[in-house]
């Protein structure tokens, strides 16, 4: 699995004034280029009487930008560039800019809507997407303890499931699996049963 990082999920929007046009920069994660392309029209709607809404989106291997009238080049690939530079994905990114008189001249637009861009995504929570498993550890109550302390900072503790026997479900980074499996059967004496049950990508950091 591909690991990337992203943007938390809360919309983070920031404005500005550059040479007395209104720069609106609006920020989310979207995890489909459906959800992208909803929050571009959404803006468009939003800002109807807007003189340009211009945007960018990276959603894995799909990407794409516009520059709504803006000359060619001078918004919407400077908010790509942007997204791209701070290495994230999965993420959509609107500038919306209400025209204030004065022409900014092509090398104007570019620093303005990539660094409305980068204003925007530096207020953002980073969310680390990272290879993980999923795991069952059935254990005795006698084990519990040692066990929960030996997996202290090498596993997150999603669930646990107390009937004559303990069922602990884990979520660790995929590449510790084997490192994992020996803790479990070195503090349960080996009797312990470990069960991979999925590979997903995770916010790890979410789960402490």
């Amino acid at each position: 699995m591909k690991e990337y990082v992203t943007i938390g999920s809360d919309e983070v929007v920031c404005e500005t004034v550059i040479e007395k046009s209104r720069f609106i920069a609006a920020a989310i994660r979207a995890d489909t280029a459906e959800q992208a392309q909803a929050f571009v029209e959404a803006k468009r709607k939003k800002y109807y009487d807007a003189t340009h809404n211009c945007f960018a989106y990276v959603v894995g291997d799909k990407a794409r930008f516009g520059d709504d009238g803006e000359p060619q080049g001078t918004a919407g690939m400077p908010i790509y560039e942007c997204i791209r530079q701070n290495g994230l994905d999965r993420v959509c990114v609107v500038v919306t800019r209400y025209f204030g008189g004065v022409k900014l001249g092509a090398g104007g637009l570019t620093r303005a809507y990539g660094g409305c861009c980068a204003d925007a995504l530096s207020r953002a929570e980073r969310v680390e997407m990272t290879d993980c498993t999923r795991a069952e550890a059935v254990v005795d109550y006698s084990c519990l303890k040692p066990l929960r302390k030996a997996l202290q900072g090498e596993a997150c503790e999603e669930n646990a499931i107390y009937g004559d026997k303990v069922t602990l479900l884990l979520l660790f980074p995929t590449v510790s699996s084997t490192t994992i499996s020996h803790i479990v059967s070195e503090n349960t004496l080996g009797k312990g049963v470990f069960t991979v049950k999925e590979r997903l990508l995770a916010n790890l950091r979410q789960q402490n």
